[in-house]
């Protein structure tokens, strides 16, 4: 910037002074005044030496005639220099003044004007940028816009660099209001892009990502798609494009679900097939992209290839091996009517996992459905034993212990399994409980009764109606002793 500072000092100076070659100037000539020449003689000492600060102190002893071309030449430098120090806002100032001057009184070449002109349109966006507000950036964008504007008019042939700014440029103009985005701006945008998806060899990556950007405002989540995997086809290697086209994937999944089920199942199969493209190119393989993995091939009914990865990545250490992924599997065999696998890979877990109860609690409530009661039994105890439950109320398993050991004939544990269970909240609003307690406890009654000596009784003594029927409790698991109360 120092060099573009000492050219454009330098080189004014002398085209301001000397005609054009080969005849006659095309376009008045304008000369700066003796005292600016003499100021601008002192310039070059004080720019080699980086002296900002003393070179505006000396442009500003130079008095100036206002809309002369003299104040137009001070402006243009200082604007030069406040850009070689990073002082772009005063900068932009500066210039902006600099072009209405030249535009009224034709003071500098065209050429050079486009040159300011394409220098503030990159100075007001950096500025609207900068700032957080939409309703304070909102003008800076807009007269960004209108200098990228006049500089193409003027440029038979603009870079594909001008042309991806100016788009980007476009876009967030027209978004810069949320809630209100300006729909004519983003039609603009999209005319640039599509001028340079078609007459660009090998268009920048900046247009994709800008016509990305459009569809995803305009919520075209196909056309996301669409443009994604033509990006992934040509540059494999992006890695965050994949994430984007699986997530793509995942909402056309979501959004389908309910109004057309067989579309949203292709889709979650892309999701699915995407994640594995991204894995064998090394990308998306976190413990928590492989259980996203597995969880999309349960979601698609494909519990086979789910629980087999699901055991291998927590063999392997790709997924975490951590007891909720464990009872996940568990669980997900169950879904598939795999109780045996369920119960073996829950044993597993529980070696592993040795103080923690929620694997017995699982394996137990296996035990029950198949109506292995003695087996849930032995696991509820186990679970009561090791406890630290993540979801499970501890009323819950003392009560399953009750319930077993009651259809166990062990009457001692159920009662013992139900005082632990009276210590929680829960029992009072659980109707089973009460009935189970009253059957365990008339049964214990009845066997105390039994072990009574026996007296002869005398007709005084005599019952006059016979003791209530045993009864058992209704359970809420499979219904078994509801039968029985009934």
């Amino acid at each position: 910037m120092t060099a573009l500072v000492l050219s454009l000092v330098v080189g004014a100076t002398a085209a301001a002074q000397q005609p054009k070659q080969g005849g006659a100037p095309e376009k008045k000539q304008h000369s700066f005044s003796e005292k600016l020449s003499e100021a601008f003689t002192k310039m070059k000492p004080l720019q080699e030496a980086n002296d900002y600060a003393g070179m505006i102190k000396l442009l500003d002893s130079v008095p100036v005639v206002p809309g002369s071309y003299d104040e137009a030449s001070v402006l243009n430098t200082k604007a030069r220099i406040f850009a070689a120090s990073s002082k772009y806002k005063e900068a932009l100032l500066a210039w902006e003044k600099v072009v209405k001057l030249s535009d009224q009184h034709d003071y500098i070449p065209e050429k050079e004007i486009l040159d300011i002109v394409y220098f503030l349109a990159q100075l007001n966006a950096q500025e609207a940028t900068s700032i957080k507000d939409a309703a304070q950036s909102k003008p800076y964008f807009l007269k960004s816009v209108g200098y990228f504007r006049r500089f193409i008019d003027k440029t038979p042939k603009p870079t594909a660099e001008v042309m991806s700014t100016y788009a980007s440029i476009l876009y967030y103009t027209a978004v810069s209001d949320p809630n209100n985005p300006d729909q004519a701006m983003l039609k603009e945008t999209r005319e640039i892009i599509d001028r340079a998806l078609t007459t660009a060899i090998k268009p920048k990556e900046g247009f994709y990502q800008l016509l990305l950007a459009l569809y995803q405002q305009q919520n075209d989540l196909p056309a996301s798609a669409d443009l994604l995997e033509l990006v992934l086809k040509q540059t494999p290697q992006k890695k965050d494009y994949w994430a984007m086209l699986f997530a793509v994937y995942l909402q056309l999944n979501d959004k389908n679900r309910d109004k057309d089920p067989g579309l949203a199942r292709e889709y979650l199969v892309r999701a699915i097939v995407t994640l594995e493209r991204a894995q064998a190119l090394g990308f998306l393989n976190t413990p928590k992209d492989n259980m996203n993995l597995v969880s999309f091939y349960l979601l698609a009914n494909q519990f086979s290839k789910g629980t087999e990865l699901l055991y291998n990545g927590m063999k392997k250490g790709t997924i975490e091996s951590i007891p909720h992924n464990w009872r996940i599997l568990g669980r997900y065999y169950q879904e598939a009517t795999m109780n045996t696998q369920a119960i073996a890979v829950l044993e597993e877990a529980a070696k592993l996992f040795p103080t923690n109860g929620e694997m017995e609690v699982q394996i137990a409530n296996i035990y029950i459905q198949q109506e292995n009661t003695r087996e849930a039994n032995k696991h509820a105890k186990l679970a009561v034993t090791k406890g630290n439950f993540d979801g499970t109320k501890p009323y819950s398993v003392h009560y399953l212990i009750a319930y077993t050991a009651y259809e166990l004939g062990n009457m001692d544990e159920a009662n013992a399994a139900l005082i632990a269970a009276e210590k929680f909240e829960e029992h009072k609003k659980d109707g089973q409980f009460a009935r189970l307690r009253d059957v365990v406890r008339e049964a214990l009654a009845e066997r105390e009764a039994k072990l009574k000596p026996k007296d002869t009784p005398t007709k005084k003594d005599a019952p006059s109606t016979p003791p209530p029927a045993k009864t058992a409790p209704a359970m809420k698991s499979d219904g078994k002793a509801a039968k029985k109360a009934k």
